[in-house]
């Protein structure tokens, strides 16, 4: 989910930062092409990622707007270093994919091949997901036993005792 909104933060950066070079070197062509976008029959990549924007949650549209300004607030250098821990993660997870499509001993087609692709993410996605939750559901246990731990050895203590000495 995260990788989502940052590619999606991304590309809407990129699509203002492009359109703002366009009205910077042609307001004739930028008048334009702000003009034809609706009557064009394939949808621009600014389409596309409006038509995603308003598919999600308004909590979800909230938290992109914030991450688009805090990613308008960043450094060139900060927003390089993302950049670059985008692409090392997206290499991994590629080398992960290629990984389990090895393990698999499957010979598959370039269509079924992305189809496995997409399946290994959101099963992967899943899991993750779900690690996630087993960890919290522990931590949370083992939080509720210290806490235990702790009243009793504090309980039993005196008020007025010092504290002893290792």
């Amino acid at each position: 989910m995260v990788r989502f909104f940052a590619s999606l933060i991304l590309s809407c950066f990129a699509v203002a930062e492009s359109q703002a070079q366009l009205a910077s070197s042609s307001p004739t062509s930028s008048a334009a092409a702000q003009s034809s976008p609706s009557g064009s029959s394939s949808p621009t990549r600014f389409d596309l990622l409006r038509k995603a924007f308003d598919q999600l949650s308004p909590e979800q549209q909230e938290k992109v707007l914030l991450n688009l300004l805090r990613w308008q607030d960043l450094s060139q250098d900060e927003r390089e270093v993302l950049r670059q821990r985008e692409r090392v993660q997206r290499q991994k997870q590629e080398a992960s994919i290629n990984e389990a499509y090895q393990k698999s001993g499957l010979q598959l087609n370039e269509e079924q091949r992305a189809l496995f692709r997409k399946r290994y993410l959101q099963e992967r996605r899943h899991l993750e997901e779900q690690l996630v939750h087993e960890i919290q559901e522990k931590r949370q246990v083992g939080i509720t036993a210290i806490i235990d731990v702790l009243k009793k050895e504090f309980s039993s203590a005196k008020p007025a005792a010092t504290p002893a000495t290792h």
